[in-house]
Order: C-alpha cells, then sequence, then structure tokens
C-alpha cells in the first residue's frame, strides 16, 4: 500500500506545480488512502521531511557572505550570480541553469502538500492514540515552519512597519489535500502567521502528550517549541519566545564547550563529519535539508564576508576556526566555511538558538521598560558566550541600547550559515547592503540592495504566476546594475 502511494503522491507533487486540477481528474482520491498509521509516517518520512535543497536562494543574499577571486565558473555556477545581486529574475535564472531541483517556491508547496496528505487523513488511519498523535504532530510542526519560511522569503516581514500585517500580501494558503482547479490567491501576512501559530500550538499539545523521541532527523516536542520560539520572535511576542524557549530548554541537550570541541578530522575541518550543522553535534535537536551544493564558498565567486569575519572581537573565541578559518596562502579564496563539513544535511535547530531567541526576548522587555528583564538576558548571553570563549569575562548589563547590539551580533556570529541571516536583517528593519562581484578577469562590480529596497522580497516565479492567474505578484525592483 505505502509504495503504490508514494508513487502517487510522488506524482501529485510533480503535477502540483503544474496543474493540480489535471491529476485531480486523472487519479481517483480513493487511490491513495493508506489505512495504518505506520503508513502515514513512512509517507511523511519520504515526503515531508526534506532531505534535499529547499531553499536554493538566501544563502547567497545577506552580509555575511561577499565576491571573491575565483575558479572558473560552470554555467550553473554563473547563474548564482542573479541570486547573489539580487536581481527580480533571480528564480528564472536558476530553473534554466539548473532544472531539477531549483525552484524555491514549489519545493515548500511540494513538501506542504505531503504534510496535508497526512494532517487531513491519518486520525482515521489504524494505529494507537499515540502514533496518531505523534505523526500528526510531525507534520503540522513541518507544515509550519514551510510556511513560516515562504512567508519570510515571498512576502514582506510581519514587522514591517510600513503597514500591518493584514495590509499586506502573504503567500497561499494551502491546508488541503485536495487542490482548487483554479489555484489559490495570496492571503496576506496576518492570515499566514495566523495559521502557522495555530498549527505549531497545535503540535505541540499532541507531541507533549508521550514526548516521544524520534530521534535527530524527525521533529519531537523540543523542536517543536524551538520553532515556536523562533515564529514568535519574528512577531515580537516576547512573552510568548520566553515561554516556548524555556520549555525548550528543560528537554534540550546542553550547550557544547566549543573550545573543547574536537572535529573527526582535526587537519581538514572542512571534512569533519561531526560538524556544528549534524546529527553528531552535542547541541542538535533537528537536522534536516541540504545546502545548495551547486555554489559552495570554496573557489567559487562567493566566500564569507570581511564583514562578518571581522565581527568575531573577543579574544579566545573559538568560533573563529570552528565556524571557519582563514585559508592557506595556497589557496585563491580567503576563508574555508568549516560548520558544515561533511555533514549529511544542510540545516539544524540546536539548543544554542533558544538562548539567542530568549535572550533577545528579555532585552526587548528590559527596552521597554521592565528592569529585571535586562540581567535576565544578560543571564542567557553570558552562558552561550562562556561555551564560546576561553578565558570568558562575563558581560555585564549597561544600557539597553548596549545590550541590544550584543543580541544582535551574538545571533549573527553564533548562527552563521545555519539560514539565519537574511531573514534577521529583514525584521531588523532591512538595512543596505552590497556585494562585490569579481568577473574572471579580475574586474570587481559592487552591486547595493537599498534599505527597505522591494528585493528584501523575493518575486514569485513567473513560471507559478503563469500557471495561476490569481497570485499578485510582489513589487519588482529594476533590473540591478553594478558599479
Amino acid at each position: 500500500m505505502i509504495s503504490k502511494l508514494n508513487i502517487i503522491l510522488l506524482t501529485v507533487l510533480v503535477l502540483a506545480s503544474v496543474s493540480c486540477g489535471d491529476f485531480l481528474k486523472e487519479v481517483s482520491q480513493d487511490e491513495f488512502e493508506p489505512s495504518t498509521t505506520t503508513a502515514y509516517t513512512e509517507l511523511l518520512n519520504g515526503e515531508g521531511y526534506c532531505f534535499s535543497t529547499l531553499d536554493a536562494l538566501t544563502w547567497y543574499m545577506d552580509d555575511d557572505v561577499d565576491g571573491c577571486t575565483s575558479y572558473a565558473l560552470s554555467e550553473a555556477q554563473m547563474a548564482y550570480k542573479d541570486v547573489f545581486t539580487w536581481q527580480y529574475y533571480m528564480d528564472q535564472s536558476l530553473k534554466e541553469a539548473l532544472p531539477q531541483d531549483q525552484s524555491t517556491y514549489e519545493n515548500f508547496y511540494a513538501k506542504i502538500m505531503a504534510c496535508n496528505v497526512v494532517i487531513d487523513n491519518v486520525e482515521i488511519s489504524l494505529g494507537t492514540e499515540a502514533e496518531i498523535a505523534n505523526v500528526l504532530g510531525e507534520a503540522l510542526t513541518l507544515r509550519a515552519y514551510y510556511y513560516f519560511h515562504l512567508v519570510n522569503i515571498f512576502a514582506t516581514p510581519y514587522n514591517d512597519a510600513r503597514s500591518a500585517p493584514d495590509q499586506r500580501l502573504g503567500v497561499s494558503l494551502v491546508t488541503k489535500s485536495e487542490i482548487l482547479d483554479e489555484g489559490y490567491a495570496r492571503n496576506t501576512v496576518a492570515e499566514v502567521y495566523k495559521q502557522i501559530t495555530e498549527d505549531i500550538e497545535r503540535a505541540i499539545v499532541l507531541l507533549e502528550k508521550d514526548k516521544v523521541d524520534n530521534g535527530r532527523f524527525r521533529v519531537n516536542y523540543v523542536a517543536a517549541h524551538l520553532i515556536a520560539s523562533r515564529i514568535y520572535l519574528y512577531m515580537e511576542e516576547w512573552d510568548q519566545v520566553i515561554a516556548h524557549a524555556t520549555k525548550a530548554m528543560a528537554g534540550a541537550p546542553g550547550l557544547v564547550y566549543l573550545p573543547d570541541y574536537a572535529y573527526s578530522n582535526q587537519y581538514s575541518p572542512e571534512y569533519a563529519t561531526n560538524p556544528v550543522v549534524s546529527s553528531a553535534f552535542p547541541e542538535t535537536i533537528f537536522v534536516y535539508g541540504a545546502m545548495p551544493g551547486t555554489m559552495g564558498f570554496a573557489g567559487t565567486a562567493i566566500c564569507l564576508s570581511d564583514d562578518v569575519v571581522n565581527s568575531y572581537t573577543d579574544n579566545g573565541d573559538s568560533r573563529n576556526g570552528k565556524y571557519f578559518k582563514k585559508a592557506g596562502s595556497n589557496l585563491i579564496y580567503p576563508y574555508k566555511e568549516l560548520k558544515h563539513g561533511m555533514a549529511e544535511r544542510g540545516y539544524v535547530w540546536r539548543t544554542a538558538e533558544l538562548y539567542l531567541n530568549r535572550a533577545e526576548a528579555y532585552m526587548q522587555k528590559y527596552k521597554a521598560g521592565e528592569s529585571s528583564a535586562g540581567q535576565l538576558a544578560v543571564d542567557d548571553l553570558n552562558e552561550l558566550r562562556s561555551n564560546r570563549i576561553t578565558n570568558y569575562t562575563p558581560y555585564q548589563l549597561s544600557s539597553a541600547e548596549d545590550l541590544e547590539t550584543l543580541c544582535k551580533l551574538e545571533r549573527r556570529r553564533e548562527l552563521i550559515f545555519e539560514g539565519h541571516r537574511w531573514f534577521d536583517l529583514r525584521r531588523y528593519g532591512m538595512p543596505q547592503i552590497q556585494h562585490k562581484w569579481i568577473a574572471d578577469e579580475g574586474k570587481t562590480t559592487t552591486y547595493t540592495l537599498s534599505e527597505k529596497d522591494p528585493g528584501y522580497t523575493v518575486p514569485i516565479p513567473q513560471a507559478v504566476l503563469d500557471r495561476n492567474k490569481n497570485l499578485v505578484q510582489n513589487e519588482l525592483a529594476p533590473d540591478r546594475q553594478g558599479y
């Protein structure tokens, strides 16, 4: 039964991005109704969880990367120049060069479709109450996260002060496994976040029932609380951030004392099998996905920026050497990125983020006048920093402005290359960014993403708009010219 289901669901996921209505005309819904909870678990493991690249875009758009001298680039790597320079047609460039799996928009909706099948049907499957609650909680957590990611790529930030979230277009909410022939219009940002929070809160209730240990390749109640703390952080609901981060910490692994952490390959840590982004790292709660493999950071035209490297100003900060290091003089590129090593996945949710989320929430409450919250923020930051910096001298509480600066710096330094920075820049007010592109002949061209630039919101792919006439495009930036 499950093998037939997988084959049919794969057809759904492929054709959903082309014509969902056509598929529903060709295949009866009765043909993909597995009877057991185990079958739905297998379906979610195979099609709902992510083992490949979902987001092919935002790795290359923030200020943690910049241009560098490179070896000769392939046509596929050259396509990433349009992402790196924030061109409105970036998705089309990737699709032409890498047609197999490089549509970020469609990748996320394919995963949501799989989650919808489980959510719609698993409660009437044959299984124990505990089994049903566990897989339903997993599916709801994943759907909440996928929509959270989508709305933060293809819509304006929730906290954009220029207008209220119920006045701005988000993404289309598809919450049923049956698809409308005519396609879905876009919901508002507020409506999308309402669905996200409803999903994650329901998921937490289900996953909290038995607190099943699903391992590090599947979500559990700790992971659900973690992503809830991140969702509410973006919504600036500080008490909710604190509550969920605190509950997650109660079940999460402790912080690693990074100065003593040994990579499996200490001579060449870029080849280690136990890097920070891996199931082997002791802080890991959940690991999934993959980095875009075509444009890495070794020998290509994109590398770590001097700006982020120079932000590690504390003597004895082991992250400079464990998360990245200066490349040897025999190499053409300036830095080696070490966080991923030879990891089996591209993203992790880990304990360190919980301290950062909660510290930021306490800091914001301190800014708003709650005097006791300031020291609580400092305590979380000191706990994290004391596990990263040798001979650490604890930070002492001063002004709210200084504390905010430290919160943002620590978040950048700790979560570098874990998929956070682009989204953080958006909620920080969308500051100006510049990237330099160095051509083969050595010519440098600088491209600018202006403050609150339309480029901070990625356009919906034109191919998707062509298929669904109910969708409205985002504001497009002009063809971006360098100088």
